[in-house]
């Protein structure tokens, strides 16, 4: 029976998932770091200064949409 090489080893799976598990904490420490400091933001600015800001956000993704659309119906 062949042996399969594409499997990892049992060392090496543990520290994969040891690896992810890391990241994931990681990643979920920086995202709740962002959240926190968009939160102070929010607070802080004026409604004038947020609905600008929230206004270019919203454009900026029509945008991309719209881009992303043309550039589909082209290929």
């Amino acid at each position: 029976m062949k042996k399969n090489t594409n499997l990892l080893k049992v060392a090496d799976r543990k520290k994969f998932f040891k690896d992810l598990a890391l990241s994931k904490k990681r990643n979920y420490e920086s995202n709740m770091a962002f959240i926190r400091l968009y939160a102070e933001w929010i607070k802080r600015a004026s409604n004038k200064e947020w609905s600008k800001r929230r206004k270019l956000l919203i454009d900026e993704v029509y945008k991309t949409n719209r881009r992303l659309r043309l550039n589909s119906a082209h290929n």
